[in-house]
């Protein structure tokens, strides 16, 4: 609590919070509730253009993560003033233009106007010199999941007077986060420029030569995303027609999830600061693995699905402040938004590469099959991180 407590004293920290907060509301809520409804229920557009204008934000988010990360360590907190400028101007581009056209650009302006703020957030509030920088990032985490987990649901209850009213009130929180920025870099510090040495691929360079970064992160970072990329088109058809779930009952599961994970957090990255990181890291993958697989035998009514999506958000809390902290041992701290945005870019191959490779698995087996594939590969995460000796790489590293 103590992190906490100076966080919410800081006016450049508490500011950057309520900036991420807002924007991953907004952004949760217009991606993954309401441009899907809008574009097919509204306008008439093919789900297919809809859900081409939901891929081309994310993709184009993640191509440019480590693009932005390098710009904001050389020009400062201005590169996060344009992205919120960019993200207004994208909003209102696609509320005044209905052609599908318009919604995938717009969307895709969109990714790039937002891939700067995680990495803003990430160095302004837990730098990887901190010491006690996992406790912090247990906040940022919590932050995080309530905003892009409540925007989704809070959307619905203004889609269902109209869809006009609920577009113009994603603008208009778009826009107070724009005007928190702006009243929050004032008492932000300014980068004075880098100098002539300082080349993007120059640092990636740098970074894929670190033992740490080819030997203990590169599989962890893909195999993290491509597991949950593999279920996420599976997982609602699955507690449907598997378990039974009503949509509503699925919303509580999902809630039951994000809840326990997002109120564990705070704990657990305070843990992240002082217990050995082999030891998290391989006790949250084995009881993700435990969980999948109690999920596939064990989920047959709406209890049983309530209290397994808790152990699972459980374990993804065990698991996430222990991995960042793993992750800033191999970010150097003068160049460390251009460390987390390339970090960014390989685990966001993983969510690009997951959720096409589950329908394709899923078409040709039962969807539980799947389930088991995803729990053998956190199963074999945990057995390589309890096993490897990755204190030993982190000191050689340094």
């Amino acid at each position: 609590m103590h992190e906490l407590k100076i966080i919410l004293t800081s006016k450049k920290e508490l500011g950057l919070l309520l900036v991420f907060f807002l924007v991953e509301f907004t952004r949760g809520a217009f991606f993954l509730t309401f441009l899907p409804l809008y574009a097919v229920n509204y306008l008439g557009i093919s789900v297919v253009s809809a859900g081409l204008a939901v891929s081309a934000h994310y993709l184009m988010e993640t191509l440019f993560k480590g693009a932005a990360g390098w710009q904001l360590d050389r020009k400062g907190y201005p590169v996060l003033l344009l992205g919120m400028l960019l993200g207004l101007a994208s909003l209102i581009i696609m509320k005044s233009y209905s052609h599908p056209v318009a919604l995938m650009l717009g969307s895709a302006l969109f990714g790039l106007a937002v891939s700067p703020v995680w990495l803003a957030v990430i160095s302004g509030i837990a730098p990887v010199q901190l010491k006690e920088r996992a406790a912090r990032m247990g906040i940022v985490f919590a932050v995080w999941l309530i905003g892009g987990g409540g925007g989704p649901v809070v959307i619905n209850f203004f889609i269902a007077r109209d869809y006009d009213t609920a577009f113009w009130l994603l603008i208009v929180l778009w826009s107070a986060a724009l005007l928190l920025t702006l009243l929050t870099i004032p008492v932000m510090e300014h980068k004075s420029g880098a100098g002539s040495g300082f080349s993007f691929w120059k640092e990636v360079s740098r970074m894929a030569e670190n033992q740490l970064f080819k030997k203990v992160l590169i599989p962890g970072m893909f195999l993290q995303t491509l597991t949950g990329g593999l279920l996420l088109p599976l997982l609602p058809l699955y507690a449907q027609n598997e378990i039974g779930l009503t949509p509503g009952q699925y919303a509580i599961m999902l809630l039951a999830g994000g809840a326990t994970a997002a109120f564990s957090f705070l704990p657990m990255g305070h843990l992240a600061d002082h217990f050995r990181l082999k030891t998290l890291l391989g006790s949250g993958f084995a009881m993700s693995a435990i969980s999948l697989v109690l999920f596939s035998l064990v989920a047959r009514e709406p209890l049983s699905a309530y209290l397994l999506a808790g152990l699972v958000g459980f374990s993804y809390a065990v698991v996430l402040p222990a991995w960042n902290n793993l992750l800033a041992k191999a970010i150097p701290p003068e160049r460390q938004a251009t460390g987390w945005g390339v970090f960014a870019t390989v685990e966001g191959m993983g969510i690009a590469v997951g959720p096409a490779l589950g329908g394709i698995m899923a078409k040709n087996y039962e969807i539980s099959s799947v389930l088991i594939l995803c729990a053998l590969l956190l199963a074999a995460m945990s057995c390589f991180y309890f096993l490897y000796p990755i204190e030993k790489i982190i000191t050689g590293a340094k």
